[in-house]
Formats: structure tokens, sequence, C-alpha cells
């Protein structure tokens, strides 16, 4: 079927066998979304869990005074929407598209129907949880106790580990975002998230060309992560 290669790309599902896939694979429709498009809102009934398979995804929140944040940006393999699978509620964030992009879907008694069948796929979602729990700690704890600088070196160093590519000049972030998605992800306003890179860049600590960031020393960006 002409999602099994891809469907073993994604972590949920690696450990998968063939047939496995198959059954997987026979279930899942694919949708395609124009930019700036929301997939779907806070408190939206959860039936559903989504995969990218091409473009990009920011999934948001808002205060009371419906200020945005960037929870998390996703990209091809990456999926969300996987706790309403589990727990039925109704969605926890918002989720909108920031290119045109192509996306599976599963509905949960389909997806509730292989998983029990498969419990490996539990086991798997069980981790990734776990990973998004800690990193809500993580962000919790930055935009409490860090400094803009240790809120910043948090996101750089999160987007790093997630999605960084090793070179010989050090580890490249080209994730087409904006210094306006990257304040979001940092909890603050454009112009700080400018004047903070740039205080990196003198510092030596990064490299901003064209939107592209080069982490050139990962201990300098540490040392930023500190309680205020």
């Amino acid at each position: 079927m002409q999602y099994i290669d891809f469907l073993r790309r994604v972590p949920l599902f690696a450990e998968l066998e063939e047939d496995e896939l198959e059954q997987l694979a026979s279930v899942v429709r694919e949708h395609h979304y124009r930019k700036n498009v929301t997939i779907f809102h806070i408190d939206d009934p959860g039936n559903a869990m989504f995969i990218i398979k091409t473009g990009l995804v920011k999934v948001t929140i808002e205060d009371e005074a419906g200020r945005e944040m960037i929870i998390r940006m996703l990209y091809s393999t990456d999926f969300f929407g996987d706790m309403a699978l589990v727990d039925g509620l109704p969605r926890s964030a918002t989720v909108t598209t920031q290119e045109s992009s192509d996306v599976l879907i599963i509905h949960r008694e389909q997806f509730l129907h292989i998983a029990l069948q498969y419990p490996k796929i539990l086991l798997n979602m069980a981790g990734v949880l776990s990973r998004r729990l800690r990193a809500s700690d993580e962000l919790i704890r930055s935009l409490a106790f860090f400094d803009v600088y240790g809120k910043v070196a948090r996101v750089l160093l999160t987007l790093a580990m997630d999605k960084g590519r090793a070179t010989d000049e050090g580890t490249v972030i080209d994730l087409r975002l904006t210094q306006q998605e990257l304040a979001e992800l940092a909890g603050m306003s454009r112009e700080t998230m400018t004047r903070t890179l740039r205080a990196f860049q003198r510092a030596g600590v990064v490299r901003v060309e064209s939107g592209v960031i080069t982490i050139l020393s990962f201990e300098m960006l540490r040392r930023e992560m500190r309680v205020i």
C-alpha cells in the first residue's frame, strides 16, 4: 500500500512488522491543508490523530488576553492529536498549518482497534507522552524562572536536539521559522527575540544567516539556562 514506507518512518510505528503496517495503512486517509488553515481548535472534540506527511504545522495555546504562544512546531513524520485517542477528551491546543501540508488521519476507533492487537504501539505512545510531559515541565520552568537569554537558549537547544543537523561549523537549525515564531516559542516579543539573538551572535554563541541558525557553542547556550 502507498503509505507503508512512510508509516515505517513515523517513530510511533517504527517497530511494526510489514503485515501490521499494512493493516494500519488500510485505515488512514490523506487530507491536504492550505497554508494558515486551522486543523482543529482547542476544546474541539478529539476523535482522530494526525501524521504530517509533508509540510509544517504549529501547536499553540492562548492566554486570557488572546496572546498566542507556540508550544511546538511539527514537521514530516511528526504526529499530533494522539492524546485524545487515549483519553477521549477535547483538544488541549490549537493546530494550524504554517505552510501547505499533506496530513494522514487515523480515527480513534480504528486506531484503538489496531493498537489493542499490537500493544507495542501503546508502549511507544506512552514513551511519546512521557517525553512531551517532560518538555512541558521544562517550558513551565523556563517561563517562570529564566531570563530572556535562558528562554531563547532553551528554545534553540530544543530545536537543535529535535531537528538540528551537525556540520563542521556547528549544528544547523534550518526550519523556516521567522523571528516572530521563535519569539512565540520562547514566550516573548519579536523585538526581544531579535535583541537576544544579536547578543548571542556578538558573543559567538550562534550565527544567523537568512533565517538559518547555526549553534556554535552548546556549552555557552547551556550556561544561559540559569535560574534568575
